[in-house]
């Protein structure tokens, strides 16, 4: 085969490459600056609403779960929306007792982790970037207590107000008091807790410290972390329409 031919069957190959390239499977990038624009990166960043669903590996839940699942609502240039939720089990129910802990089936026996996302409650997703493929959020374990805090009526303790009335608190064999009345254990380990802040007429949820998470996006898959305290788990997500 001389030169020149060589040449040709190059340029015949090249040639059918491009005209192939309409049939195979792509990657759609998600975000970036024509997101906001309303060009094709606008509809790219649609894939993003969408029911995702998957795991995070090496970590567990108190139920033994490892699921986690992220509801996209909306995403209009850089605002997104959105809810996450830990485990497979029913939804906890709204808390209705200002003198019970909450939630009520996890008593201080066990204890409450006010850092520990909990299962069964739709978290609202913080702080959400999208940069192309590149999506970051954060979310504040601390949220399932915001209805428990705001039914709380405030009390003056030593220093500041709390969720307690007073200072004399006891828990023991016996059960648990405040200034020598018996209380819900429940409830005074959360209020010994400081997962409320009161003021002098109210008391509204602490901000906490945030679980963040941080994925690479595509059509159908989010491959990414979570950073949980001083320790990172990788999660792995399948989008479901």
């Amino acid at each position: 085969m001389n030169r020149s031919t060589r040449v040709v069957l190059a340029l015949l190959f090249a040639a059918a490459s491009l005209g192939n390239t309409g049939c195979q499977p792509q990657d759609l990038p998600i975000g970036g600056d024509e997101a906001s624009s309303g060009g094709e990166g606008s509809d790219a960043a649609s894939l993003l609403v969408a029911h995702w669903e998957g795991y995070i590996e090496n970590f567990k839940f108190r139920s033994g779960s490892d699921v986690i699942q992220i509801d996209i609502d909306t995403v209009e240039g850089t605002s997104i929306q959105g809810k996450v939720r830990f485990g497979t089990g029913a939804s906890l129910p709204p808390a209705v007792d200002p003198d019970v802990g909450y939630p009520e089936t996890v008593g201080p026996e066990v204890g409450y982790n006010t850092g520990l996302p909990y299962e069964g409650f739709d978290f609202t997703m913080l702080n959400a970037q999208l940069t192309d493929r590149r999506l970051r959020f954060a979310i504040d374990p601390r949220e399932l207590w915001k209805g428990w805090c705001e039914l709380q009526a405030s009390s003056p303790g030593p220093g500041s107000y709390n969720c307690v009335t007073g200072g004399a608190w006891e828990e023991g064999s016996e059960g648990c008091f405040a200034n020598g009345q018996p209380v819900d254990c429940g409830y005074l380990t959360l209020c010994e807790s400081g997962v409320c802040r009161c003021q002098e007429s109210w008391c509204a949820i602490e901000d906490g410290v945030a679980v963040a998470f941080d994925f690479l996006v595509d059509q159908q898959r989010a491959d990414g972390s979570m950073a949980l305290k001083s320790a990172t788990y990788n999660v792995r997500l399948t989008r479901n329409p």
